[in-house]
């Protein structure tokens, strides 16, 4: 009897965090039940079946926290999966369009480089190859052979007037060809130049295309990866609210003993 009484749980009630720790307690009152209704302590046996009573509806209140609690965390865990998933996402498309852009600032700056070259190149065959001095006109021609004839002729005098005449047309004719050479080469090197500009403008192009698809294809996949997202945390919750319901509705039949309200935790808390 003494044993009895100093094994009591009924004065020795453990510290009830847990579930578990209620449903080991119950298992415990209920042995302490049954031996104190054995010995004919059926007073302490009815303190027993109480607490068994109260300690049942606790376990109800627990397990559904508990059920609450299993299901964020859950949540929590598909929402910490979605936001690494995102950040690697985000990580991905970063570097490729940084690589994209290096890549093709690289190729850009090859064709002006390979430009500038060809600019050089034609600039220095057009000043090696546009003569510097015309053809004599047939005006200054036709002067050469009077001053020759002139000369022939022992009319010095006559023959240096044509000569000064001569020079003096050779000299105007030879500033007007150096600016229509200045401005023929001039021509030359702005439609080549040109041709580089429509070169260079349509690599532009061709580049922006390609950062607008890769945008395009980001905001795409950006889109089924939000939207995956959403369907599962979509379908957990409502996984969710159908546990939950499923929970409420064991214990909402009339008529439904203690027992097997305990019972239907126990057995939902092995699922």
């Amino acid at each position: 009897m003494a044993n009895v009484a100093f094994l009591d749980p009924m004065k020795n009630e453990p510290n009830l965090q847990t579930a578990q720790d209620v449903d080991d307690y119950i298992n415990t009152l209920i042995q302490h039940q049954n031996a104190c209704e054995k010995q004919g302590k059926y007073m302490e046996a009815e303190d027993a079946r109480k607490r068994i009573n109260e300690l049942r509806k606790q376990l109800i209140t627990k397990k559904k926290k508990e059920l609450i609690i299993n299901w964020q965390n859950q949540k929590d865990q598909a929402e910490k999966a979605h936001m690494e998933e995102y950040n690697q996402f985000n990580q991905f498309w970063d570097n490729k369009m940084v690589n994209f852009n290096e890549e093709a600032k690289q190729v850009e700056i090859e064709l002006q480089n390979r430009q500038q070259n060809e600019y050089k190149q034609l600039q220095e065959e057009l000043e090696r190859t546009t003569p510097y001095k015309p053809k004599e006109s047939s005006e200054i021609l036709n002067l050469k052979k009077i001053e020759e004839h002139l000369a022939k002729q022992k009319n010095y005098v006559e023959a240096h007037t044509i000569q000064n005449k001569r020079a003096q047309l050779e000299e105007e004719e030879l500033k007007l060809y150096s600016t229509q050479r200045i401005l023929k080469i001039k021509t030359q090197l702005q439609q080549f130049e040109q041709r580089h500009l429509n070169e260079l403008n349509a690599l532009q192009q061709r580049i922006k295309a390609g950062q607008d698809e890769l945008r395009k294809n980001r905001s795409i996949d950006l889109e089924r990866l939000l939207q995956k997202y959403q369907n599962m945390k979509k379908d957990l919750e409502q996984r969710e609210q159908m546990d939950i319901l499923a929970f409420d509705g064991q214990f909402k039949t009339k008529g439904c003993s203690s027992q097997s309200t305990y019972k239907s935790v126990m057995m939902m808390a092995k699922k």
